[in-house]
């Protein structure tokens, strides 16, 4: 039996209005219901229902990474929450899991039924109708939280009343949470379709025309909207790319420390995905971003928010975590292998707190050249200043070779510090292959860029993500090829105007920058690379090294200006999972969907 629920259709649910849920269908919802049933592990972030994804719709209801929105928020046992909109239930089993006791409510019978599926055996009950008609019979008192995620866009022409209907069935010292796209985002004003009607700007223009009662919100209205429900305490975040498959959340005193430029550049990268674009392409995306940042509009520009309103200050404490400045998220890898960063304010600086999102998931016990390492029981600090990600970048869009040439040399100086002779009584791999002269420490497999921070005022270079540690070292040169490599995504994915043709593909522009390396990288470099990348990401992403081999090779072909000289629409949706990439951010921040 499914939750605690009264059996009324086909799992925990209870009917109250009639479905007219047809309206939210995607075209997945019949195939996921097998799915579903099918499936052993039922589980946030399951390995078993990520190996279904084979298109947007099945990554929006199956993707590991959905519930990072719910992080800031504190949930535990003795809590009463309402799902309002639940879908298929990813949110509501996240709670549960949790401890909280949950009515998931859905307006679609489809998906209530594969919400009540997907929290079978969890204190869930799942009811078909609208909030308000089958809530408050049975919960006169409220609830402790009341969580609306993608749902007040279809309020219609009054979103004032519903939201007001919400907050009615928030409990004294409860909270409503809201997530939602902003109308005045970033990625619309640079050309993305409108996530409901497909189309860009018409957010932008103010909805003209038909929409089907379709309709976001700028930060300040919505503000007002949760104001005028009685919830004037708010705390906002705000989730990139945004809130639906979230890899960072900022919170609005993340864009108060010193350098929040830099600060918010490293935590959220490439702010959007290119792909979104129905409209000619704008200009660089993360040079943008910064620029919105240093002027004050970073949050007001934000693409999508997420709000945690309550009465007072007290129920906004007793709901979410109001000591974090960031949150950052590895992605959609395994789900023993995903992590978070938590960036707090300490002793008048900022430290990072790195730990395992499933902690008690074990991770694989078998040997492997590959492993996680062990987190710090402490926080680190947070070193501030433009990493050397990002002043290659400023070298690429002034088409500054030489001022490039020179970060290239400290990086390479760097590498040459740190190589040294092979371990007695180690074994090749694909990251240290045979013939290998020398090698790095194992915790440089990710030693990119981005992952290189400035230390004191001579010029020294911290490694800050030293998370994988590769057994017996890694070659020196596959590192190198593997960080311009990862540079060049970056560049296509924010839309940088470098210095060489703007339809150079991802595969060229990383041949440009190992040839203003230093050091040699041999014959073959993004061959190598690519061979090696496959096996790497079998263990932590899982599949076949012959399929991540494939989709690799494709994704080279990307360029600024030429989506992808193949046909890039489709390879978005096969290559979304490269997310789980140690490191985190790089090969999936151009292939999110939305």
């Amino acid at each position: 039996m499914a939750g605690k629920g009264r059996w009324n259709l086909m799992g925990s649910i209870t009917s109250g209005d009639t479905d007219d849920g047809m309206l939210w269908r995607d075209g997945s919802e019949e195939r996921l219901v097998s799915v579903m049933r099918s499936a052993d592990d039922r589980s946030t972030a399951s390995d078993e229902l990520a190996s279904h994804i084979t298109d947007w719709p099945s990554r929006y209801h199956l993707d590991r990474r959905r519930t990072n929105l719910l992080r800031p928020l504190l949930v535990g046992p003795g809590m009463s929450v309402l799902d309002v909109g639940a879908g298929t239930g990813v949110n509501s089993r996240y709670l549960a899991e949790a401890g909280a006791s949950v009515v998931a409510v859905e307006g679609d019978a489809l998906r209530a039924e594969m919400a009540g599926v997907r929290c079978e055996g969890l204190d869930v009950e799942v009811r078909i109708g609208s909030a308000n008609s089958v809530c408050r019979d049975t919960h006169p008192e409220g609830f402790n939280l009341v969580l609306c995620v993608g749902v007040l866009e279809y309020s219609g022409s009054n979103p004032d009343a519903f939201l007001s209907e919400l907050a009615s069935l928030v409990r004294p010292g409860g909270a409503l949470v809201v997530a939602i796209e902003n109308q005045m985002g970033l990625a619309y004003w640079l050309g993305a379709d409108e996530d409901h009607l497909g189309r860009p700007f018409v957010g932008l223009a103010g909805y003209p025309g038909a929409t089907g009662g379709i309709r976001t919100h700028s930060r300040a209205a919505l503000a007002k909207l949760l104001s005028s429900a009685g919830l004037s305490a708010q705390r906002w975040f705000y989730p990139f790319p945004d809130y639906k498959l979230p890899v960072a959340i900022l919170a609005d005193d993340a864009y108060r420390v010193p350098d929040a430029v830099d600060f918010v550049d490293q935590i959220v990268g490439p702010p959007m995905s290119r792909d979104r674009a129905g409209a000619p392409l704008g200009p660089d995306s993360r040079a943008t971003h910064r620029e919105l940042v240093a002027a004050g509009l970073g949050p007001d520009m934000a693409n999508s928010f997420l709000v945690v309103a309550g009465a007072d200050h007290f129920a906004l404490d007793a709901a979410c975590d109001g000591g974090v400045l960031a949150w950052h998220f590895t992605g959609d890898r395994r789900r023993c292998f995903m992590q978070e960063r938590r960036v707090t304010f300490s002793d008048g600086h900022c430290v990072i707190d790195r730990r395992r999102s499933f902690p008690l998931e074990p991770l694989p016990a078998g040997p492997s050249w590959l492993t996680l390492r062990e987190a710090s029981t402490s926080p680190v600090d947070y070193l501030g200043g433009p990493n050397l990600e990002q002043a290659a970048l400023a070298c690429l869009r002034a088409h500054d070779l030489a001022g490039l040439g020179d970060v290239l040399a400290r990086f390479d100086a760097y590498l040459s510090g740190l190589t040294g002779p092979i371990p007695p009584g180690t074994y090749p791999h694909p990251y240290r292959p045979e013939g290998s002269p020398d090698v790095l420490p194992g915790d440089c497999v990710d030693l990119g860029l981005d992952n290189l921070a400035p230390l004191g005022d001579e010029g020294g270079l911290a490694l800050i993500d030293d998370e994988w540690w590769a057994e017996g070292g890694v070659d020196p040169e596959l590192a190198a090829i593997r960080a311009m490599w990862k540079l060049a995504w970056v560049v296509v994915a924010s839309g940088t105007d470098h210095p060489w043709s703007q339809a150079a593909t991802i595969r060229e522009v990383a041949t440009s920058l190992m040839e203003l390396l230093p050091r040699p990288v041999g014959a073959h470099p993004l061959g190598r690379l690519y061979a090696a990348e496959a096996e790497l990401l079998s263990v932590v992403v899982g599949g076949s090294p012959a399929a991540h081999l494939e989709n690799l090779r494709a994704a080279g072909r990307r360029s600024v200006t030429g989506q992808n000289r193949s046909g890039w629409g489709g390879l978005r949706r096969r290559l979304s999972w490269l997310k789980g990439l140690p490191g985190g951010t790089w090969l999936a921040r151009v292939t999110r969907g939305h």
